[in-house]
């Protein structure tokens, strides 16, 4: 019977306790060219009541070369999801996504926040191997 070792790494995108201010946009990339895909978690916090509320967006970037600079989505980066968090204060969001492993670049973006601050982060389990013996 074979056994499949898994090769694993975590990535931080948006260290924890991340402050994304009003008005503000905090944003984290990661190099999957070479990974099979991985686990992100994102969590967003609000600070205070806010009049709009913080997204967390994840953007994928379809070049073949080196990950494109952070940004909104556009030319290179295309939203594949969004969540967001609303506006009570004190609330906590917590959320997965599974990235596939034709994802050549992934990005978090939080922003969309207004009032008050919110406290972000997100982080990766990237796989980048597997090996059977």
């Amino acid at each position: 019977m074979a056994v499949t070792t898994l090769t694993k790494a975590v990535k931080t995108l948006i260290a924890a306790g991340s402050s994304n201010a009003a008005t503000g946009t905090t944003r984290g990339v990661a190099d999957m060219r070479t990974a099979l895909g991985g686990l992100l978690t994102v969590k967003l916090n609000n600070a205070g009541t806010l009049g709009a509320q913080a997204e967390a967006r994840i953007l994928v970037a379809h070049n073949s070369g080196a990950t494109p600079t952070a940004g909104s989505a556009g030319a290179d980066w295309k939203t594949v999801y969004v969540v967001g968090n609303g506006t009570v204060s004190g609330t906590t969001g917590e959320w997965n996504y599974l990235v596939p492993s034709g994802v050549m670049h992934l990005e978090v973006e939080v922003t969309g926040n207004t009032t008050n601050a919110v406290t972000c982060e997100a982080f990766l389990s990237e796989q980048s191997s597997a090996s059977s013996v």
